[in-house]
């Protein structure tokens, strides 16, 4: 039986190509074009992901997400958005309101099919898990590192996304919810000292893992404790320490099995 997905759009001609391009990748849709109705329909069965457009009527749907969190259980969630892919939300309160509410997915308008099956292959990955994925964002220039703590991480179970930068971490709209950062204290830009301020005010209550080659210096590590990390570690390091500096970062109110 096929999953499906419960669409909010108050415009029913958008709604019908949206159904379409998650019906294309295996979904059953259903619709709801007001609040109450979308309410109302998550409060009485379950859905395997659940796209709310952002405006609905004069409504922001923004100021309802806790509503649909509570309503949608463990279900997946995504926000349509207005705009252009390469014209983001980015650093506007609507899109840290997205991130601070635990919104899974942004879908900027207008959105194709690879977007929408980038959606439902992670909305069947959770669906599979009985529950989420730990999500990790990992924020260094050094594209070595990256692939390597990616390894790490993917194999013992945990969802990744990489940012070359903090810029870069701030204007990817797909970056929404995450359960804990690894950020390298030396990039280019926004620094990682200055740039775990930056972060901690985007994803507030995230746990920050700095990370360094230059610890040389304690005050380095000593610094990125004082800015709002959790725990700063030298590089090089081996996968055991990783996880469980990770595993420490996450047991406050989570549980993560590694």
């Amino acid at each position: 039986m096929p999953n499906t997905v419960l669409i909010l759009e108050d415009s029913k001609t958008q709604a019908l190509i949206i159904a379409g391009l998650f019906e294309r990748n295996g979904f059953k849709a259903d619709f709801s074009h007001t609040r109450h109705e979308a309410l109302h329909k998550l409060s009485s069965r379950r859905y395997a992901l659940v796209v709310l457009d952002v405006f609905i009527g004069d409504e922001n749907t923004l100021d309802f997400l806790d509503l649909y969190r509570k309503a949608a259980r463990d279900a997946p969630m995504a926000i349509m958005t207005a705009g252009r892919r390469d014209m983001p939300m980015a650093g506007s309160q609507a899109l840290n309101k997205a991130r601070r509410s635990h919104v899974d997915f942004l879908l900027p308008k207008p959105f194709d099919f690879n977007d929408v099956h980038q959606i439902c292959e992670e909305a069947e990955r959770i669906s599979r898990r009985k529950g989420p994925a730990k999500r990790i964002l990992v924020i260094d220039d050094d594209a070595y590192a990256r692939i390597m703590y990616r390894s790490y991480l993917e194999e013992e179970g945990f969802y990744v996304a990489e940012s070359t930068s903090v810029e870069d971490a701030l204007v990817r709209l797909e970056i929404t919810r995450v359960d804990a950062i690894l950020i390298d204290l030396i990039m280019p830009g926004v620094g990682g000292i200055t740039g775990i301020k930056v972060i901690g005010a985007t994803w507030p209550d995230v746990p920050i893992i700095a990370m360094t080659g230059y610890a040389q210096n304690p005050e380095t590590l000593a610094k990125a404790i004082s800015r709002g990390a959790v725990s700063a570690l030298a590089k090089p390091f081996t996968k055991e320490v990783l996880l469980s500096e990770l595993k420490k970062a996450l047991s406050d109110d989570r549980i993560v099995e590694i």
